[in-house]
């Protein structure tokens, strides 16, 4: 079978099956996908560097909690690395492997300006994993027979990802923002606050939306604006203690955060 009439054949499918968080199209069982992010997860541990501050990681997972605790349970235990390693461009997103594996960059912490932040950058992550994004674009790429390589909770191939699979990418970005929203407001957190933050880091792409794996900043503002006006009022939490977190990191990380390269989303602008 050609490519093209597979890769239409593949979204046919997923079209069917994708109406609910986790479905869709997925070679990989739980089994599997657990075995799998496993794996990568000890991959990323042998390139990066962990931050070795109790205070830290007690504070990340703790706010790990409150969101995973908003989400049906399937069954995944999420586990939270804080590392020194600035990663995924300019969003700082944490990189997010299949089985639940979250790994939050120093950069994301001290690029927030406030817990709220963190958290919506946070629920974006564990929304990749609890819509099985990576397993399901890895799917794709076993059907459709293209060597893609996992590479910060995504599957690319270093820039010649083919069309079809970057409208899947930008559908799955999507994806994770609506549900980073409810997520957020659900526990607790200002929804607010991961909009505010895109706007202030996320550049404007300069590719054409067609070949740009990513959702531009303006429509990933519109559409998180769209459906926080569709939520109910309410209070949402404060905290005092993020200054003392981030003073805690920049003592940890006292040059300027290492860049790994070989993380970054191979075709971010």
């Amino acid at each position: 079978m050609r490519l093209g009439l597979l890769v239409v054949l593949i979204a046919t499918l997923a079209v069917a099956q994708e109406r609910q968080v986790g479905q869709g199209l997925n070679f990989y069982s739980r089994e599997k996908e657990a075995a799998f992010g496993a794996q990568l997860a000890q991959e990323v541990r042998q390139r990066t560097t962990s931050l070795d501050s109790v205070v830290v990681r007690d504070f990340v997972e703790q706010i790990g909690r409150k969101l995973t605790a908003q989400l049906p349970d399937a069954g995944i235990s999420y586990t939270f690395t804080v590392i020194a390693d600035d990663v995924n461009g300019s969003t700082h997103e944490p990189i997010s492997l299949p089985g639940g594996y979250i790994f939050v960059p120093a950069s994301l912490i001290l690029t927030s300006q406030n817990e709220a932040e963190c958290a919506g950058m946070l629920a974006h992550s564990i929304a990749h994993v609890a819509a099985r994004h990576g397993t399901r674009q890895a799917t794709r790429a076993e059907a459709a027979g293209v060597p893609l390589v996992f590479t910060g909770g995504w599957v690319g191939n270093g820039g010649a990802v083919p069309l079809g699979f970057l409208s899947f990418q930008r559908a799955f970005e999507a994806e994770a923002d609506a549900v980073a929203v409810q997520m957020t407001w659900s526990a607790g957190y200002d929804p607010w606050a991961l909009v505010r933050y895109i706007g202030r880091v996320q550049p404007e792409s300069t590719k054409p939306n067609a070949f740009s794996p990513l959702r531009s900043r303006e429509s990933r503002i519109a559409s998180m604006e769209k459906a926080i006006q569709e939520l109910s009022l309410k209070s949402y939490l404060s905290s005092d203690e993020f200054p003392r977190i981030q003073g805690e990191v920049r003592r940890l990380t006292p040059n300027q955060v290492r860049r790994t390269p070989s993380l970054l989303h191979p075709n971010e602008d």
